[in-house]
């Protein structure tokens, strides 16, 4: 998959811009789990000028612990149906089906308020990257990112080998895969992005697990149509999930539950050297164990 080169950090300049944005925006996460040094850097680009009032409506009421979610996660979405400048969406259509087929957002997270908003992006998103004092926080970031390679190269070989068997041993349409970290996002924000054969993580910080459990959430996801039913049919709740993962607490919030605790399960097995050979039945093992049985 990878042509056996070792995957590297790496950012994306139009995520940068996002957080950067943000950043002028009164987001307060990024110093939270990192030390003082990285906090004071990032700081000093606090004050950029002429950046859109749009950004402050990405933070919400939603969701207490991180009331950027979902709309940070819904901007870095959009950016991949966006035309190749940038300056307008080229494909609405398919970002508008991709919000409202995802299982993490909940309905009133995509009402029409989130339409009428987000179709200011592009214009919002030019306009950052346009902007001076986001061209000299694009070159701290570029150091910073070359500091993480280097400190975590041991570890991006270990997700090579591990993504390559992954990909190989569950049938995943993945061609390409990018770690993208970002110094401003909040270490403990961690979103994945599928667009055709590539797969993208985005956080904050870089964790090898982190990394490999978002991989697994779209090869567990597909593979619990089959036993949907069931899963439906346990009325059970996962003691280590928060309340959010379970949504509206509808059919949609349990299978949303069931995915994230089997992906923690099936993580802890791959980070540990042990990969089903079976992943539907890994995962119907898994729902009769919820059921008791």
């Amino acid at each position: 998959m990878r042509n056996n080169k070792t995957m590297k950090i790496t950012g994306i300049q139009a995520v940068s811009a996002i957080y950067f944005a943000l950043l002028q925006s009164g987001y307060d996460f990024y110093g939270m789990g990192r030390s003082e040094e990285h906090a004071s850097a990032v700081k000093q680009f606090i004050g950029g000028k002429d950046i859109p009032s749009f950004f402050a409506g990405v933070k919400q009421n939603t969701c207490a612990v991180y009331p950027y979610w979902p709309r940070a996660a819904i901007l870095e979405t959009a950016l991949f149906y966006l035309r190749p400048d940038q300056r307008a969406f080229l494909d609405y259509h398919g970002f508008q089906q991709n919000i409202l087929e995802s299982g993490n957002i909940a309905d009133h997270e995509r009402d029409q308020a989130l339409w009428t908003w987000v179709q200011d992006f592009p214009s919002a998103l030019s306009s950052v990257l346009a902007c001076d004092a986001f061209e000299r926080y694009l070159a701290w970031e570029q150091d910073w990112l070359t500091a993480q390679n280097a400190k975590h190269m041991a570890a991006l070989q270990q997700i090579t080998d591990c993504l390559d068997i992954c990909v190989s041993k569950y049938q995943s349409p993945v061609k390409d895969i990018q770690i993208v970290v970002n110094p401003i996002k909040c270490v403990y924000s961690a979103d994945y992005h599928l667009f055709e054969q590539r797969f993208v993580y985005c956080s904050g910080a870089f964790h090898a697990e982190s990394v490999i459990h978002e991989f697994l959430h779209h090869v567990v996801h597909p593979a619990m149509e089959d036993i949907a039913d069931r899963i439906l049919a346990v009325d059970h709740i996962y003691a280590e999930l928060d309340p959010s993962y379970y949504l509206s607490g509808d059919d949609a919030g349990k299978l949303n539950a069931f995915e994230e605790h089997a992906v923690r399960m099936l993580t802890k097995d791959v980070v540990a050297g042990t990969y089903p050979d079976d992943l539907p039945y890994y995962l119907q093992r898994m729902a009769a164990m919820d059921a008791g049985v």
